[in-house]
């Protein structure tokens, strides 16, 4: 049994509202939000590394893990699908998200203009943040991880 944090929630969040055929493009979503914000967010991931596929968060990556060992999570043919134990914990748990409607409203707008897995990472090869760091370098140099 795991503590669930908001970041999971917002994980489960997505999950419930989007399809993600890679865990990929939700690294890239949670990216391209964390770079609109001005400032850090608690509800962001801001240990982004940049890769040859796009930004990768170790701690994002970590939660998604703990969300898939959980049984809250699973891979099928359509991409990652809440279980019926996911949409229960999201069901209790969900509410807290309440506290962060800039954070979602801003994930909610990227995916209403890059549908597909491919948009996203263009939208994050084309970002300055992004581009600034070498591969293999941190992307956000102000964060607390």
């Amino acid at each position: 049994m795991i503590l669930y944090t908001v970041q999971h929630m917002l994980l489960l969040r997505l999950l419930m509202h989007y399809k993600f055929q890679e865990a990929a493009a939700i690294h890239n979503l949670l990216f391209l939000v964390s770079a609109a914000c001005s400032e850090e967010q608690a509800l962001g991931f801001y240990d982004f590394v940049r890769k040859r596929t796009g930004a990768y968060s170790c701690s994002l990556q970590r939660v998604f893990d703990e969300l898939i060992a959980e049984g809250l999570v699973q891979k099928g043919e359509n991409g990652f699908r809440l279980t019926e134990k996911g949409k229960h914990i999201y069901r209790n748990l969900g509410g807290t998200l309440r506290a962060f409607p800039g954070f979602w409203e801003q994930c909610s707008s990227i995916m209403q203009r890059c549908r597909e897995a491919e948009q996203l990472k263009e939208r994050v090869f084309y970002n300055i943040t992004f581009r600034r760091a070498k591969i293999g370098e941190r992307i956000f140099d102000y964060s607390l991880f």
